[in-house]
């Protein structure tokens, strides 16, 4: 692989993720200037990849898939727990992972949150699944920030917890962004090809 090869992978990744913040400030319901200096955070886009993800494997339809994903979220954390030399590689230390592991109540109450009358993912929990990637309360900034743009809509349960409904945009946005990077790629190596011939 040459060194062009690579620039031209760099130039389309950076210009998908542009594209993609561009996109979430033009659909933002508050034009803020601060507000939109948050939408091109690269929290923002972690965490847009999270609820793409969630889409993607359909956790939030189907209760039984979500109560896997946290299982087997739970043996990551307890593996990375009992491994100091990844842990230490990764950067993460043990009070925080034990932040992110879920108990089963916990579980169960994550699965009847898909069931209720405003199915969703409880804050909490965001901040649990999330834990690897950012700090709980760098969770709850970003998800705040999501809100204030009209991405999203936190609910507030009878039980003072924090129900998190996607409005689908974010998701929609991120997978328009990997369209982007792989039609760029192609086009880059039928253009390679092209020339080579």
């Amino acid at each position: 692989m040459t060194n062009v090869t690579h620039i031209r992978t760099l130039e389309s990744l950076r210009r998908a993720k542009t594209e993609f913040h561009n996109k979430l400030c033009l659909a933002s319901v508050n034009p803020d200037p601060l507000l939109l200096q948050k939408l091109r955070s690269e929290n923002v886009f972690v965490l847009g990849e999270f609820f793409f993800l969630l889409r993607s494997f359909n956790l939030i339809a189907q209760p039984d898939r979500l109560e896997t994903y946290i299982l087997t979220h739970n043996e990551q954390l307890n593996e990375l727990i009992n491994d100091p030399g990844r842990r230490k590689l990764m950067g993460l230390e043990v009070p925080r992972l034990k932040r992110g592991i879920f108990s089963m109540i916990q579980v169960h109450k994550a699965k009847a949150n898909l069931l209720s009358t405003t199915p969703g993912l409880d804050q909490a929990d965001i901040q649990r699944l999330t834990i690897m990637l950012f700090s709980p309360e760098t969770g709850r900034r970003v998800i705040e920030t999501l809100e204030a743009a009209g991405f999203l809509e936190r609910i507030t349960t009878p039980y003072y917890s924090k129900i998190v409904q996607s409005k689908g945009t974010v998701e929609n946005y991120f997978a328009e962004y990997l369209d982007e990077v792989r039609g760029q790629l192609a086009q880059h190596d039928q253009t390679s090809k092209e020339f080579v011939s």
